[in-house]
């Protein structure tokens, strides 16, 4: 089944305000499977789930929804399922950003959600797009998809992952992730992020 998107690029009409941008290493995608954990090999033909950094911002004038972008090192799509996350905890529930793709971008999907207590994901589809040339994944979306925060709540626990997974279905029991990265603080305390709208 191919999946035919339009990509229109995203103008911000406003002023951006309190941006969360971090930075990842480069060269730190970890292989699962064959050479486990860290392998110098693997990071060329992995480069493109090699994440430079990530950021989520707002804008002034679209004051219901949430921007997020991340960079990878060189994007490129894949025949295998390629899933580029951002998770954040809000309201004691872990909420995503995500985008996917498969079979070299006839499969491309954009979507934000949350896991219920029992680990049960629920999502729907938001605006997004990929610049290949910039090797940026970007996302529009509406608070209400993300618990509809008001002015003052805080995101907690923020990070970024990137999988490289076997099965291109995504309601798989047991996922067999060849490969990810993953950008989040060594501490224990994490990223946060404050809504300013």
């Amino acid at each position: 089944m191919m999946l035919v998107v339009t990509i229109i690029p995203f103008v911000a009409c406003g002023e951006v305000v309190n941006e969360l941008e971090k930075n990842d290493f480069k060269y730190d995608v970890r292989t699962k499977f064959l050479f486990p954990l860290f392998n110098p090999l693997w990071q060329r033909p992995l480069r493109h789930i090699d994440i430079v950094s990530f950021s989520i911002y707002e804008d002034t004038e679209e004051s219901e929804f949430l921007h997020a972008n991340m960079k990878v090192r060189d994007f490129s799509f894949s025949k295998l399922r390629t899933s580029y996350v951002i998770y954040f905890t809000y309201d004691c529930l872990c909420y995503y950003i995500a985008a996917g793709t498969h079979t070299n971008g006839e499969f491309l999907s954009f979507c934000a959600g949350y896991f219920d207590q029992d680990g049960t994901g629920n999502y729907s589809e938001i605006e997004g797009e990929i610049n290949e040339e910039e090797s940026v994944i970007s996302w529009k979306v509406p608070k209400e998809k993300i618990g509809n925060p008001d002015i003052g709540d805080e995101f907690v626990n923020i990070h970024a992952h990137t999988f490289l997974t076997l099965q291109k279905k995504c309601d798989v029991k047991i996922p067999i992730h060849l490969a990810d990265d993953i950008a989040k603080p060594l501490l224990k305390i994490g990223y946060s992020y404050s809504i300013q709208y």
